[in-house]
C-alpha cells in the first residue's frame, strides 16, 4: 500500500512540474528575428565591358601578342624566300638539298612559334577574366553588405533586339523576368571599380590597392 501512494505522489509531482519546466525552456529560447530578404542584380557582362582595368589588360596583352606574331611573320617570309630560291635550283644537287632542309626548318619554327603564341595568349587571357571577375566579385561583396543584400544574382540586362532572332532567344531565357531599377547595382560596381583602379605605368608594378568609400546608391 505504501509502494502505491509513493508511485502517486511522484506522479503528482511530475505532472505539476513538467509545464513549469516547458514555459522556462521556451522562455529561454526566444525565436529569432526573422531577415527581410533583399536581392540585388549584376550584369558581369557589362560590368567586364565597362571595367577600365579589363581593356587596358587586353591591350596590353593584345600588344605582346603582336610582338609574338611579328616574329612569326618574319619567320614565314625567310620560308617564302627559301621556296623562290629552290624554284631556282636543281632539284638533288647540296645546294639544293641544303636549302630545302633549311626550309623544313623555318616551317618547324614557324609552326612551333604560332602554337607558343597562341598557347600563351589563352592563358594570359583566362588571367585577365579570373583577375577582372575576382576584382568584380569583392566589390559586389563588399556592395552588399553595405547596403544589406542577402543575395545577388547575376543577369542580363541587354534589351530585346527584334530584327535579331538570336536576341530573342536570349531574352525569352532570361532568368529575372522583373526587377526595380534600385535592384541593379552593376552602374554602381562600375563605378567603384573604376574609380579604385589606377592604370599601370612604367614606374609601377600594378594597380594601387586603395579603397575609397562605398559607392553611394542612388
Amino acid at each position: 500500500m505504501k509502494k502505491i501512494v509513493s508511485v502517486i505522489a511522484l506522479a503528482c509531482c511530475i505532472g505539476l512540474t513538467a509545464p513549469v519546466m516547458g514555459q522556462a525552456q521556451t522562455t529561454a529560447a526566444p525565436a529569432a528575428a526573422a531577415i527581410p530578404v533583399k536581392i540585388g542584380l549584376v550584369d558581369m557582362a557589362e560590368v567586364f565591358k565597362k571595367y577600365n582595368k579589363f581593356e587596358d589588360m587586353r591591350a596590353a596583352l593584345k600588344a605582346e601578342m603582336e610582338i609574338a606574331l611579328a616574329e612569326a611573320k618574319k619567320i614565314a617570309a625567310d620560308a617564302e624566300k627559301v621556296k623562290e630560291e629552290l624554284k631556282l635550283l636543281k632539284q638533288g644537287t647540296p645546294e639544293y638539298i641544303k636549302r630545302e632542309s633549311d626550309l623544313a626548318q623555318l616551317s618547324s619554327d614557324f609552326e612551333a612559334k604560332r602554337k607558343l603564341a597562341n598557347l600563351n595568349y589563352q592563358r594570359k587571357e583566362a588571367d585577365i577574366f579570373q583577375s577582372i571577375y575576382v576584382d568584380a566579385t569583392a566589390v559586389v561583396k563588399l556592395y552588399a553588405e553595405h547596403f544589406k543584400f542577402t543575395m545577388v544574382m547575376r543577369f542580363n540586362s541587354a534589351e530585346l533586339d527584334k530584327a535579331d532572332p538570336t536576341s530573342v532567344v536570349n531574352g525569352l531565357n532570361k532568368l529575372v523576368i522583373y526587377h526595380r531599377p534600385q535592384d541593379d547595382i552593376t552602374e554602381a560596381v562600375i563605378d567603384y571599380l573604376n574609380r579604385r583602379y589606377t592604370p599601370t605605368t612604367p614606374a609601377t608594378t600594378g594597380p594601387q590597392a586603395t579603397r575609397p568609400t562605398v559607392p553611394v546608391r542612388n
